[in-house]
């Protein structure tokens, strides 16, 4: 029998019109990745989607603890920024701060994408700014710290995923850890917290090679992007080999986590041959 994967996805923006008419809003981008990489694995998932800026809806708090309803909550990009006091930007960070204290905590995981891993480091005791090493923007390469390979099980180096930001989480939250790095430009690309509720990532794996290019096109245009490195990113998109993304991967990596399959022990140890300490406690770099 699947298990059953109930999700609440908090839609925290609308693409633009061009990429809206041709590939959807973020309710259809997420559903489709989340298909995708759920495809192999034994879950069936439901959505339920809240408009968290224009309605402000929220899902019932008793469907987040006794009722059960929910298993997880995805909280989605945005052209906003989310270290801004705007209302609807401090009823989201108040809420996801609320998730963290019992009985939420061990009810509800949280996964973040961009504007929401941001969110989440904020909501938890971060620091997000706007990064003064600029944009990164079109498909990067994510070095994975040592942490990130074991809690993501894997032995790729780095992972491949489409970037579409200019913010970034500046210092660590208490009690969450490092798992990418795109240093010295953006050192904080994903999160893990010590208690397995939430993970993160800065990127969008939910578009495809296309939105992006629609999206760097436009903001180029418009000046918002610089024109030099914008064709740059633009002609490193045409050069890319098809499928050469992590998107899927990375997806099925949250779902996993979602599933309570991702879990990892918050351990330092020493190195019998070194003597070295190493372990998600122990300061490295950015971490």
């Amino acid at each position: 029998m699947k298990q059953q994967l109930s999700l609440a996805l908090f839609v925290c923006d609308t693409p633009r019109p061009q990429v809206l008419d041709k590939y959807g809003d973020y309710p259809t981008m997420f559903a489709e990745i989340f298909s995708k990489a759920a495809s192999g694995r034994n879950v069936d998932i439901t959505w339920q989607f809240f408009d968290v800026v224009h309605k402000q809806e929220y899902p019932d708090l008793r469907d987040l603890a006794e009722n059960k309803t929910f298993d997880g909550i995805v909280i989605s990009g945005s052209a906003a920024s989310a270290y801004t006091d705007e209302p609807w930007i401090l009823k989201l960070v108040e809420f996801v701060h609320f998730m963290r204290a019992e009985p939420y905590r061990h009810q509800v995981r949280l996964v973040g994408f961009c504007f929401g891993h941001q969110i989440i480091a904020r909501a938890s005791g971060g620091h997000c700014e706007k990064n003064p090493n600029g944009w990164e923007f079109g498909l990067v390469d994510i070095f994975l710290t040592p942490l990130g390979k074991e809690v993501l099980h894997t032995e790729k180096a780095l992972v491949r995923i489409h970037q579409v930001h200019q913010d970034h989480v500046r210092d660590l939250p208490p009690g969450f850890h490092s798992l990418a790095t795109t240093a010295p430009h953006t050192p904080i690309h994903s999160l893990i917290s010590d208690d397995n509720q939430c993970i993160t990532i800065q990127g969008h794996p939910e578009f495809k090679r296309d939105v992006v290019r629609i999206l760097l096109t436009l903001r180029r245009d418009a000046g918002i992007v610089p024109t030099d490195y914008a064709n740059k990113q633009l002609e490193r998109l045409d050069k890319e080999q098809e499928d050469d993304e992590d998107d899927q991967w990375l997806v099925g990596k949250m779902i996993d986590f979602l599933q309570g399959n991702l879990t990892w022990k918050n351990v330092d140890t020493v190195d019998a041959m070194t003597g070295m300490a190493c372990g998600p406690n122990v300061k490295i770099g950015n971490d």
